[in-house]
């Protein structure tokens, strides 16, 4: 049977189809993006942009590097440039529904466009100078070194550049979408035609953005991620005490605990340098880890921890504190090393590692870990506890920062819980949307400030954004005594990461609308958009900023720690704690000099 066709000219047929379809598409591709690309700005949007680009230079909580200027400029761009061309459609529907019309003669237009750049270009300017002035008093304010002026311009340029590439990509999604539209119409109804070129444009993007954003950026970070937890410092020693995971003796290898875990197994200081600071007999102090491990559940690792508690003697301290780290497996040096010279080395830290990313990535992309981490750890030492004789159990406490915060809350329902569980608590830099938290902010006394909530007159619970908070509340009024357990939740007025939710897209905080922080400018104002990304940008080097101030919290664990641990039984600190304090204080420098 034949088809009166031979295969050669059935290719030959096809080819030449093939060229065709390709030179229209390709021609008419082209006619498409030209037009759509080079297509002048729209009036409202250019507006829109100018209003959300002057905004966008208003202060936050820290001072900006030229990336952040870039970060906000752009965005805040982005923005205007959308809300002001659907406001410009919004008004001339509005002027076209009520039939007015309007003209202005041609050499009034032209005066009033040069009337109008003018304005622009001195309120540009104005708001620009204000930004930077700002910044020079925010720089003040957390204690920073003011940045130059060719930050804030650099910045500035780099977020024109962005708004105007993000322009550009999204007149080219919209060239596609027309393009689309232009092959389809001589082979589909009307009205299918919009239907399926959106459909194809939104494929088409987002191909192009699993590509890009999970396929190449996603999976470096990742990459990266693991590569530096498994790198071996030459810098970080392995431990030889028997007291510290990763030693000789200990069941953990020191390839297993991954480089946060290496690195805090490593740290602390010695019986003797703490009897040197406090003047008194110590101890040396014990240090537990596990690392994460592709061979091993998390259950397992907990297992791991236990193991080594029981192998280093850890029951028979007077104190026990179970820290949930952060994405990373970071612990704070700081609380680790305030603990161990407060209790004079009668001690034992524990943690674990449950994810090698970032606590940014591991928010992103495994929000689940961290809390099942806090939770396991805790029952599992819980557990143990209650096979011991009461008078032989260490007392209990729990810790975690950022991220680790929320991973460790979550081992209980409500604050309550807390309270029945565990004998105290300091739970630093807390992220706003952990649930205890919220639970304290809903329950908090009618007139308290929103950074510094108040439930129950502090009798065991108090918020402290400095050391003056420990012992009255943010106003200076007295608290009720405080019994045990004590737990206190340390939160900077200038810590990004603990401000910082999505809700700030559209709605104003109430500690936004207080501006009562001591260290934040009162000239901050919510906007919406533009404040979610200025908080945003602030967070990836408020680690960096100084102690006492952005998520930094250093030199104020020591006297946290001894007011949770009960070392300040009048209520208030002596002289003589003050100096103990100071000298644990300069003692922690001294062993940790990049703290």
């Amino acid at each position: 049977m034949g088809s009166g066709h031979s295969p050669s000219a059935v290719r030959r047929l096809l080819g030449a189809t093939l060229r065709i379809v390709r030179r229209t598409t390709s021609s008419a591709g082209h006619r498409v993006r030209r037009a759509e690309i080079g297509k002048p700005l729209d009036t409202g949007g250019f507006l829109g942009a100018s209003v959300t680009g002057w905004i966008s230079t208003s202060p936050s909580f820290l001072p900006r590097t030229w990336w952040m200027w870039s970060a906000n400029i752009g965005l805040s761009q982005i923005y205007g440039y959308a809300a002001g061309v659907l406001a410009g459609k919004v008004v001339r529907r509005a002027i076209a529904g009520i039939g007015l019309e309007m003209s202005i003669a041609p050499d009034h237009r032209r005066r009033a466009r040069w009337a109008g750049a003018a304005a622009l270009i001195g309120i540009s300017a104005y708001s620009w100078a204000r930004g930077v002035m700002r910044q020079r008093e925010i720089s003040h304010l957390v204690r920073a070194e003011p940045k130059g002026l060719s930050t804030a311009a650099v910045g500035t340029v780099g977020g024109v550049a962005f708004s105007a590439a993000a322009l550009v990509a999204v007149r080219a999604v919209r060239s596609t979408a027309q393009l689309y539209r232009a092959m389809l119409r001589p082979y589909l109804p009307p009205r299918l035609v919009g239907g399926v070129s959106l459909v194809l444009t939104a494929v088409t993007v987002g191909v192009l953005v699993e590509r890009l954003i999970r396929g190449r950026l996603l999976e470096q970070m990742i990459e990266r991620a693991e590569a530096a937890n498994r790198l071996i410092s030459p810098d970080v020693p392995r431990p030889v005490s028997p007291l510290r995971s990763g030693s000789p003796a200990s069941h953990e290898t020191w390839q297993s605990l991954g480089a946060p875990g290496r690195k805090i197994v490593s740290s602390g200081a010695s019986a003797e340098q703490i009897a040197a600071a406090t003047g008194e007999d110590a101890q040396e102090p014990i240090r537990v880890y596990a690392g994460k491990s592709s061979a091993r559940s998390l259950e397992e690792t907990v297992e791991a921890v236990i193991a080594e508690l029981d192998r280093t003697g850890a029951w028979e301290r007077e104190v026990l504190v179970l820290f949930t780290g952060t994405g990373t497996g970071w612990l704070q040096e700081w609380s680790l090393s305030a603990i161990e010279f407060l209790t004079g080395g009668n001690c034992a830290t524990a943690s674990l590692q449950y994810s090698v990313y970032t606590s940014a990535l591991s928010y992103l992309v495994d929000r689940r870990s961290p809390r099942r981490a806090g939770n396991l750890l805790l029952h599992a030492v819980r557990r143990r506890l209650k096979s011991l004789p009461p008078g032989q159990r260490p007392r209990l406490f729990v810790a975690g920062e950022s991220l680790g915060s929320f991973g460790g809350q979550a081992a209980f329902r409500d604050l309550q819980e807390m309270l029945a569980s565990v004998d105290g608590a300091v739970w630093t830099g807390t992220p706003s949307f952990t649930p205890l938290w919220r639970e304290l902010v809903s329950r908090s006394r009618e007139g308290a400030p929103a950074i510094a909530p108040i439930l129950d007159d502090g009798r065991h619970i108090r918020v402290v954004t400095r050391e003056a908070d420990l012992h009255r509340n943010y106003h200076g009024g007295l608290y009720a005594e405080w019994k045990s357990p004590r737990v206190v939740y340390a939160q900077h007025p200038s810590d990004p990461v603990v401000w910082w939710q999505p809700a700030l897209l559209w709605d104003e905080p109430r500690w936004l609308r207080e501006r009562v922080g001591h260290d934040v400018t009162p000239a901050m104002r919510w906007f919406p958009w533009i404040t979610f990304w200025q908080v945003a940008a602030d967070m990836p080097l408020s680690i960096k900023a100084s102690g006492g101030h952005g998520h930094s919290y250093h030199e104020e664990m020591v006297p946290i720690w001894a007011a949770v641990l009960g070392q300040d039984a009048g209520g208030a600190l002596t002289l003589v704690q003050r100096r103990r304090h100071q000298a644990i204080t300069e003692a922690i420098r001294r062993v940790h000099p990049r703290g």
